[in-house]
């Protein structure tokens, strides 16, 4: 009589009772091969009630140092004196992985705020690829936000979308008073070629309504490297734009 390995026959019962199980999603063997981490200001202008710019959008955003977002206040809005306006000030951080469990790679983009933005309507979240790869595995997207320090909350709601040159999803900000803030995607890729590749990478991105939209125009998007996301013309003015974080890989796969 053959005797079978305890933990396989788990993973084989488990793949009948579940069946959309994923175990490669589940391990725990990915070791991260590519990092890039960029800090963001974004400058929110708003007077009577419109907002306004110079640029004809509605906000501003620049790059920064670790020691700017590591010393920014928590406080993000500032009315200017002998003005009518309210000027909002958002630092985030982003960070864009590409790790590697042996057999295939893992791209993930977590978005941190350092302080909360007032305008809670549609976001996107998503990573540009090269054409050598394809997505191999669902998405998996987390939104991560406190009220306090014991009162935490993780919800998965969101809608993705797959492009032949990269994926990304749009989800709903939470609303009330927060203390924390966080986004994470990430999903594996595979092969898309028969040859050998040298080259990976990622370009994370985010986008952040600073205007109201529907859930409909917040998913006229689509991802591209050396892009990130590109937003149809008609939804453009509702977005910020920050210069999307890559994560760059060189061996042979």
């Amino acid at each position: 009589m053959k005797h079978i390995n305890f933990s396989l026959a788990l993973l084989i019962i488990g793949i009948f009772i579940f069946p959309n199980f994923t175990y490669a999603n589940q391990n725990n063997d990915f070791k991260i091969v590519s990092e890039k981490v960029k800090y963001y200001k974004t400058i929110i202008y708003k007077e009577n009630n419109l907002y306004y710019s110079l640029n004809n959008t509605n906000s501003d955003t620049i790059e920064v140092s670790q020691q700017e977002y590591d010393n920014a206040s928590l406080q993000s809005k500032i009315s200017r004196s002998n003005y009518s306006d309210i000027v909002e000030t958002n630092y985030k951080k982003m960070t864009t992985t590409i790790s590697s469990n042996g057999s295939y790679y893992r791209y993930k983009v977590v978005l941190n705020w350092k302080n909360i933005p007032s305008t809670r309507s549609y976001d996107i979240i998503g990573i540009g690829f090269l054409g050598s790869v394809k997505v191999k595995s669902s998405l998996n997207f987390t939104q991560e936000y406190c009220t306090s320090v014991s009162n935490c909350t993780t919800s998965n709601t969101n809608y993705p979308q797959v492009f032949s040159s990269g994926a990304g999803t749009t989800f709903k900000l939470p609303s009330g008073t927060l203390t924390s803030l966080k986004q994470t995607l990430y999903f594996d890729v595979e092969k898309n070629t028969t040859n050998t590749i040298v080259m990976q990478d990622a370009y994370g991105d985010y986008s952040h309504a600073t205007s109201s939209i529907s859930l409909t125009n917040a998913k006229k998007y689509t991802m591209l490297p050396s892009v990130g996301i590109s937003l149809n013309s008609n939804i453009s003015s509702y977005y910020d734009t920050i210069d999307y974080a890559r994560a760059h890989w060189e061996g042979s796969w």
